[in-house]
């Protein structure tokens, strides 16, 4: 939306605000509007604001975008993050989609991985078990040779736990693999 501000109101800049221009700007502009279902079993336990930061992840991958949920601490980003994945995971189940990933860039697809500071970790695999039973998180720690075994043993479904120490130290294992979702949860350890 700042872009399409920045294009209207520089006249330095030309651009073509075409009909798919167009239309990314209004399905950007109206994420509450937007079409995408909250899975059933976590619609009565998130709270509105979360119900909003669930739209807002879920419009920004729609329209092939990454982004930041920059809630307030203790706000429940985990849980927003958690019905996102869920909600993706539900929508691949119900559609049988060939898995061109492999093809294209000569990597393994992978589900998520998800990267936090390494006292996260467990927290992130007991609240992916609390709400989203049906997904499988694996946490990629322990000894060089077991992180290993858990990367090359993951399923395409699966999804990676990992801290930012066992990241960078593992970071050539990670070069085969496509990842549809990547969190990075306290991102300011990235800077």
């Amino acid at each position: 939306l700042y872009i399409d501000q920045q294009l209207r109101d520089n006249p330095v800049i030309s651009s073509v605000r075409d009909k798919n221009f167009r239309s990314l700007i209004r399905n950007m502009k109206t994420v509450e509007d937007n079409d995408f279902e909250i899975p059933a079993e976590l619609e009565p336990i998130l709270r509105g604001y979360q119900k909003t930061g669930f739209l807002w992840l879920k419009t920004l991958s729609a329209n092939g975008f990454g982004g930041i949920l920059a809630d307030d601490m203790g706000l429940g980003k985990t849980l927003q993050v958690i019905a996102f994945l869920l909600s993706e995971f539900l929508e691949r189940r119900n559609t049988v989609v060939e898995n061109i990933a492999v093809k294209e860039t000569g990597k393994l697809q992978r589900n998520t991985l998800i990267v936090a500071p390494a006292s996260l970790v467990y927290n992130w695999s007991s609240e992916i078990q609390r709400f989203a039973p049906e997904l499988t998180a694996k946490m990629v720690t322990g000894t060089v040779a077991e992180r290993r075994q858990i990367l090359a043993e993951a399923d395409s479904e699966d999804i990676l736990l990992t801290s930012y120490d066992l990241l960078k130290r593992d970071i050539s294992e990670y070069e085969g693999y496509k990842f549809r979702c990547e969190i990075i949860d306290e991102a300011q350890y990235i800077k």
